[in-house]
């Protein structure tokens, strides 16, 4: 129950405080005065969008803040545990709104979204307005209707589970196609990247033991030369150094045959000559190892100009030409299981949608049962608001195309008159005719336990003996709810409850035009139902009757 609204420069309103009761909260003034300023205020803590007209011209902000206090928290307990608080029999929400048009919303102090704020606003508040009533003519909303009337939410959020998953399956279809389309195009481009690759082969890192190779023999070749040039001094013509060493040896052993103690030192030069000899073929045979023949340098050459190739078209590098080479063979690997892949998709996108569809089949068989329920319930609900012979069926009928409600389209049918034949209701009634079945369908549906019902002037188009059944009925649906009313209608504003006088006037001292909102004593209530029998100045009749409405007399 809504216990205390506080608004804040909100169009007209400049500060005001209303306390409400359980029941009937009427609100009546004349026209311009001001009272949908009111419904704009909880519409604001229904989550509906904030725009910065709403605004008190000369404020940086508006501010709307309720007290709602909750007579069965625990029903509530999916919010407040979305919420991440425990439940509490009070709940505040304020939503202040900036001239940017940005708000800032709290539960009980905390700061919540803007969808949190519209899931709270949903359990708390339903507003049925005249935009309602033109809303009531769409498919989707009595669709939406039948719904919040019906006892099947398991069913309704299984077929939406289901509908999700068979939109995932397409998805997952449409991608796969997508890609092998794509795969289609460039396999031949694909096949010939790979072969030009395969016909070279290359090996991780080659080009860099090539590079080795090459570099090696660049720096061989320059140590052959030496090694050669050395080989030259020793053993170089008749002058080289084995020539003359030899000469030395030759000469020094005919000293040792002299000189005995020559011997040792010939000797020496003996072993010299010997070592040198061996180093001068060891020099050869070293030389000769080192140098490349031209052969095959040239076959280093023209590997590395093959792998170059490949790099400047597949590279930078040769891991990239490598890891390309298995990325085309991968892509050519599923292409040869497309069909495979594809088959597989289709059963699955196929077993998802018959999921789905059986679900929504299940779910149509239960809004057929609902239908018939609630079309009775607002047959005998709408007899006694003033259509004594009407008639009313709710078609619920299954289409091809399958959506996130599943595959209906709900239809409601009205005869208010007999002969007539059941019609769709959007072809058919009235303003006056949409407001009493707008009200008959609040009263069919199953009471949340802590939701305030707000009734914006869709008693427009009512008088005489329909307005007061539909007073009536307004009345007997406040023994049980706490509803507010905003009319033009006396037999309306004389519902048990209380009475606030919606009126618009200049603030001298600030130059301004204010609206306020005042709870009316039962002699202004007497008045303001003359008022509104008789005009700004009422006559006797006019006040006996208002009297009259209200009990007094």
């Amino acid at each position: 129950m809504l216990a205390e609204l506080k608004v804040k420069n909100l169009a007209l309103i400049d500060r005001l405080t209303l306390t409400f009761g359980p029941g009937a909260n009427l609100l009546t003034g004349e026209t311009g005065a001001g009272k949908s300023v009111l419904v704009g205020a909880l519409g604001l803590l229904k989550g509906q969008k904030a725009s910065p007209d709403f605004i008190r011209a000369g404020a940086g902000e508006a501010e709307v803040e309720a007290l709602f206090v909750v007579n069965n928290p625990e029903s509530l307990a999916h919010l407040f545990t979305a919420q991440g608080i425990d439940p509490a029999d009070e709940i505040i929400l304020r939503r202040q709104v900036a001239a940017n048009g940005r708000s800032r919303i709290r539960l009980n102090g905390s700061l919540i979204t803007l969808t949190q704020l519209a899931a709270w606003g949903e359990e708390l508040l339903a507003i049925s307005s005249q935009h309602e009533q033109q809303n009531l003519i769409t498919p989707s909303k009595q669709l939406e209707f039948l719904d919040h009337f019906g006892d099947y939410p398991l069913a309704l959020a299984e077929t939406l589970e289901l509908y999700r998953a068979k939109e995932a399956a397409l998805e997952d279809l449409l991608r796969l196609e997508d890609e092998l389309r794509d795969g289609r195009e460039k396999k031949e481009l694909y096949e010939f990247q790979l072969a030009e690759i395969k016909k070279v082969n290359p090996k991780p890192n080659e080009d860099l033991t090539l590079m080795e190779r090459k570099n090696h023999h660049r720096s061989g070749a320059k140590l052959a030369s030496l090694l050669l040039a050395a080989k030259d001094n020793l053993e170089r013509d008749q002058d080289s150094l084995l020539t003359r060493l030899e000469r030395l040896r030759v000469n020094m052993f005919k000293a040792a045959e002299l000189d005995p103690a020559w011997l040792e030192r010939a000797e020496s030069v003996g072993d010299i000559a010997v070592e040198l000899s061996d180093l001068a073929g060891s020099l050869s045979g070293a030389a000769k190892g080192m140098v490349l023949n031209d052969s095959d340098l040239e076959e280093i050459e023209d590997r590395l100009s093959q792998l170059a190739k490949l790099k400047r078209k597949h590279g930078p590098s040769l891991d990239d030409v490598l890891d390309k080479a298995a990325r085309l063979g991968a892509a050519l690997g599923r292409l040869a299981e497309a069909d495979l892949e594809m088959t597989l998709a289709k059963k699955k996108l196929a077993k998802a949608e018959e999921a789905a569809r059986a679900k929504a089949l299940e779910l149509s068989s239960l809004r057929s049962q609902a239908g018939a329920k609630l079309a009775a319930k607002l047959e005998k609900t709408l007899k006694a608001l003033g259509f004594p012979k009407i008639q009313m069926e709710i078609a619920v009928q299954p289409q091809e195309t399958l959506g996130p409600k599943g595959l209906d389209q709900v239809t409601f049918l009205f005869c208010p008159n007999p002969g007539e034949g059941l019609r769709p209701l959007a072809k058919i009634a009235s303003g006056g005719e949409l407001s009493r079945v707008t009200l008959a369908l609040k009263i069919a549906q199953d009471p949340r336990s802590d939701q305030s019902l707000v009734f914006d002037e869709i008693d427009a188009g009512l008088s005489g003996a329909v307005a007061e059944t539909v007073a009536a009925k307004m009345a007997e649906l406040a023994q049980t709810r706490q509803i507010f009313v905003i009319t033009h209608l006396p037999q309306m504003a004389s519902l048990p409850g209380r009475h606030y006088l919606v009126a618009k006037a200049e603030a001298p001292e600030k130059d301004r035009t204010v609206t306020t909102i005042k709870e009316l004593t039962p002699e202004d209530r007497t008045n303001e139902l003359a008022r509104m029998l008789g005009g700004a100045c009422p006559s006797p009749e006019a006040l006996a009757l208002s009297q009259k409405l209200l009990g007094l007399s």
